[in-house]
């Protein structure tokens, strides 16, 4: 950020405070993205009675300072890669933002695996890191990120210390692996810059990223919770959309992509909930109440936790996909063939990223993917005859894959409820399986994925994995 100020003001420096220098909230630096097509707030403070904005692609604004702040909104262009510039000044100083793009801009947050960068965690690596990052260059000018720093906070804050990065060889190491990826993919299929906002922390817990007030509807003691020594902060009521989300909302950008649960899984019967007020709760404050920004999510990907055979992760991925069902333009974006047994943080973050740019593509830029590109294949129905179980699935208009090979990840009930392992056989040109056990001669029941970590095989043709399912679900938890 370059900054000019009056010659005034420096001969007046050595006996007093500077007066009247203009000042922008932090999510504006130079190298930003704005959103393209749209009417960009910007803000910040001054001593002087107005500020002047003036954007290097149109009309110089004038804006009235108000108790020390200002607040203005600009119009943005059509997208490019054209280089542009903002100043900001009154009538003492004057700040110019060099090297600004106009594109596409999103809103990226959650927990650690939403912040691993590409550089990966200590032995724990991401898959294509040292490519990705010698080709960095490639994308100075059509990917910038901005990655807030972890900070909880007791009210709602208004700045941060960060600015936006342009990717090179070391700087692309330090950017969320898997908002790169999705940025890379999009930046590609669109061919305009993206613009990423990287909020996260790792170990969070999704009440730290609620209102205080919903907290406070669904039975929560959020004073008590807020000050218990014994609980972190990233998991306190609200505290990190005070000091994360806060300093950022109202920023324009096309959506949100949020990467969360796996602090979560002793909670899973409220999850759905938690995340259908955090949604609204945001959108309220980005004025979204149409539901036009997409809320794409990802299913957190399979691991042992501390027993690979416990269902706890199992039922945190039911009720995310619940919250498809429960929140409008929502997309879950499906994780369970990226998942490692023993790492919490799987190295493939380029299926990931790609797979949420999938979503963005088809819902907000129009591109015409079927749901088989898309979506995850879901459970639809299971029937029961002849001492096996057949499975029909949504989203696998052209079929299952690995034909004519044992399919992994199925187990099967009887009557007594427990589960055995079990055989899953496609049938051919059609979007079912057969799945078998010599050990449930007749069963009633079958689940797929529906443990904290079991191998699994099965697609569609276009490459997506099956969502975990249970048939023998309870009424009173759907």
């Amino acid at each position: 950020m370059k900054r000019i100020i009056t010659l005034g003001i420096v001969l007046l420096a050595s006996v007093m405070p500077a007066a009247g220098k203009v000042d922008v909230a932090s999510i504006f630096s130079d190298g930003m993205v704005l959103q393209q097509q749209c009417k960009v707030r910007i803000r910040g403070i001054s001593d002087c009675k107005t500020v002047e904005i003036i954007p290097s692609w149109g009309e110089t604004q004038l804006v009235k300072v108000h108790d020390g702040r200002w607040e203005a909104s600009i119009e943005t262009p059509a997208a490019s890669y054209e280089k542009q510039t903002l100043t900001c000044k009154d009538s003492d100083s004057q700040i110019v933002f060099d090297d600004l793009l106009i594109g596409e801009v999103w809103i990226c947050s959650g927990q650690s695996n939403m912040y691993m960068p590409l550089r990966g965690y200590s032995g724990q690596p991401v898959a294509g890191s040292f490519e990705t990052a010698l080709e960095a260059p490639r994308y100075a000018d059509r990917i910038r990120m901005i990655t807030l720093p972890k900070r909880a906070a007791e009210t709602p804050q208004s700045d941060f210390e960060a600015s936006w990065t342009v990717p090179t060889p070391q700087t692309a190491l330090a950017m969320s692996a898997t908002a790169y990826f999705f940025a890379k993919t999009l930046t590609e299929a669109l061919d305009l810059p993206v613009g990423i906002v990287s909020t996260s922390w790792g170990g969070s817990a999704i009440e730290a990223w609620m209102s205080p007030d919903d907290l406070r509807e669904m039975g929560y003691d959020v004073e008590r919770i807020n000050t218990d020594p014994k609980i972190e902060e990233r998991r306190q009521c609200s505290k990190l959309y005070n000091g994360l989300i806060a300093p950022v909302e109202g920023f324009a950008a096309r959506g949100f992509v949020w990467y969360q649960g796996e602090s979560n899984l002793k909670t899973a019967d409220r999850y759905a909930e938690q995340m259908e007020r955090m949604v609204r709760f945001w959108r309220e404050k980005w004025s979204d109440k149409q539901a036009r920004m997409p809320f794409i999510y990802v299913q957190i990907a399979p691991y042992e936790n501390k027993n690979a055979d416990d269902i706890d992760a199992a039922l945190l991925m039911e009720a995310q996909i619940d919250a498809s069902e429960r929140i409008a333009n929502s997309h879950i974006v499906c994780t369970t063939d990226t998942g490692e047994k023993s790492c919490i943080h799987p190295s493939d973050k380029q299926t990931v990223g790609r797979r949420i740019a999938a979503q963005a593509l088809r819902r907000s830029y129009g591109v015409k993917l079927p749901d088989d590109a898309v979506e995850g294949v879901r459970f639809e129905r299971a029937e029961f005859a002849n001492g096996q179980a057949t499975v029909t699935f949504r989203n696998a208009k052209y079929g299952l894959t690995p034909q004519g090979e044992a399919i992994a990840g199925f187990e099967l009930a009887g009557a007594d409820g427990i589960f055995h392992p079990a055989e899953g056989r496609i049938v051919k040109s059609r979007p079912q399986v057969t799945v078998t056990s010599p050990e449930v001669p007749e069963p009633v029941a079958v689940r797929y994925a529906f443990r904290n970590f079991i191998p699994t095989n099965l697609h569609n043709t276009l490459g997506q994995a099956v969502l975990p399912f249970r048939s023998d679900r309870p009424a009173a938890n759907r």
